[in-house]
Parts: C-alpha cells; sequence; structure tokens
C-alpha cells in the first residue's frame, strides 16, 4: 500500500495571545526550528508548519521550513467543542494546503518535542499499513507510578506480533481496544502509556472532525475515544518512552542538557 503523508506541526499560542516557548533558545535554535529539524530527519513525505504568529513563520522560514498562516477565527466550525490536539485546526489547513487530495495520510506532530526521536514517526507509518486503519498513535511502556496516574492516558492494546517494524527492532504494531483512565476499565491485561501523536487517513480524519463528541470522549476527558465509539480502527507502534513535551522553563533547561549529551 502507498502512502503519501504530510506532516503537520500546528504552531500555538499561549493565553495571552503569544508565542508559547516556539522562540526559546535551545542551544542555538529556536525550540520550534529544533523541532521541525528533528521532524524533518524523519525523511518521512512533505512538511508544513501552520503558524500564527509572524515572528515564528519568520523564524522557521529562515531554517527552511514552509509555513502557511492560520487565522483561528476563520476556522470552521462544526459543534462547538475543539479537541485538545486541534484536528479540527489539522483538518482546515490541509483542506486548504491540499485541495485536490494529493497527500492520503495526515500525521501531527507537536512543536515543543525538540528531543523527539525521528525513528518514532517513521515506526509510526508501519501502524497505518492496514487498509482497514484509519488512524494510527504511539504507545509506550508505563514508568514508575505512572499506572496510578490518573493525567496520564493509558491503553489496552491487541498486539499483533506478526507485523514488523523494521526501523525499531524494539517496536510493534498492534490494535487499540479502549482507552482510559480508569485502570478497573480496562480490566486485567498489561497497559500502556498513550504517546498522542497522531496520524490520520483523511477521510477518518474528515469523518472525525465532523462527529460530534462521544459521551465516554466527555466524561474522561480522552478524544480518542471518540475515534472508537465511531468503528474506526485505531493501531499502534510501541516505542520506547514518551517524547520530552517543553511547558516550563525548567524543562527548557532539561532539553538544552539532554541535547548536549547527545551531541
Amino acid at each position: 500500500m502507498i502512502l503519501n503523508p504530510l506532516i503537520v506541526i500546528p504552531s500555538q499560542l499561549n493565553e495571552l495571545s503569544e508565542p508559547k516557548r516556539q522562540l526559546a533558545d535551545v542551544n542555538g535554535e529556536a525550540m520550534v526550528v529544533k523541532s521541525y529539524k528533528r521532524v524533518k530527519q524523519a525523511g518521512i513525505g512533505s512538511i508544513i508548519v501552520d503558524c500564527i504568529d509572524d515572528s515564528v513563520a519568520e523564524e522557521l522560514g529562515e531554517a527552511g521550513a514552509y509555513t502557511v498562516k492560520t487565522n483561528p477565527e476563520d476556522l470552521p466550525k462544526n459543534h462547538n467543542y475543539k479537541t485538545e490536539s486541534g484536528a479540527e485546526r489539522i483538518q482546515a489547513t490541509v483542506n486548504r494546503f491540499d485541495r485536490f487530495y494529493t497527500h492520503d495520510l495526515i500525521i501531527n506532530v507537536h512543536e515543543d518535542m525538540p528531543t523527539l526521536e525521528p525513528k518514532y514517526i517513521r515506526a509510526l507509518m508501519y501502524a497505518l499499513v492496514d487498509r482497514e486503519v484509519g488512524m494510527a498513535t504511539m504507545v509506550c511502556p508505563l514508568e514508575g507510578d505512572e499506572l496510578n496516574d490518573r493525567s496520564i492516558v493509558k491503553t489496552s492494546v491487541d498486539w499483533n506480533e506478526g507485523r514488523m517494524v523494521y526501523v525499531m527492532k524494539s517496536s510493534k504494531v498492534g490494535t487499540i481496544v479502549d482507552f482510559s483512565r480508569d485502570l478497573e476499565i480496562l480490566g486485567d491485561r498489561p497497559l500502556y502509556r498513550h504517546v498522542p501523536i497522531y496520524a490520520y487517513k483523511r477521510a477518518a480524519l474528515d469523518r472525525f472532525v465532523n462527529m460530534p463528541p462521544t459521551d465516554r470522549e466527555l466524561e474522561e476527558n480522552i478524544e480518542s475515544l471518540r475515534v472508537l465509539d465511531a468503528g474506526i480502527r485505531m493501531d499502534v507502534c510501541l516505542v520506547d518512552s514518551a517524547p520530552f513535551k517543553v511547558q516550563s522553563e525548567a524543562d527548557l533547561d532539561q532539553v538544552r542538557e539532554d541535547l548536549d549529551t547527545t551531541l
């Protein structure tokens, strides 16, 4: 099955309508530029960065990134609910950028993961090979006290040991059974941490965005439950650990140190 992916990196604003930490210096480059370059290293498809702020777009343009500008007020409103992943914005951006459906696969990657392993994105492609799969995502092992941490979404998975992931020897592919923060709902089986990086078949993205949220999604605040409730098959690839997400100044210091160590 031949797929033509388009990777979209949406740039966000903070509660003051200012760039979050995208322009913070990370060892000589803006954080958003570092994140873009990590994605580019995956060598998977085309990449666009969807910007709201001009200064972020300018910084990315100087780094060679292709950027588009979005005005949040112009986004279509199918219902009065927005997903945390911003799938509505992803869909609108893609439909504006690729009106003739040249790209049949959309990957949504965060701007605040400057240490993201490029091989993770390559591994995600293996979860989309089956024609029946509408969406794909990642899971990783739970560590420490994460099993009982209700802020972390857990998953149960039916693994298909026969499906190989050649870019990561430690990886494998499976089909999501359920998502929850409640261990009792997931039952007595091995559980994994959900990594909210998504790849959508184009038709599945349109269907997902145009559906209203389901009761389970609202009760648990897990948007992926809408996918399962709609009967859309979601497969996963297993990765080593959750990519580090920059959410504070202390996180930036940690990223700078980590990148210094790996260089």
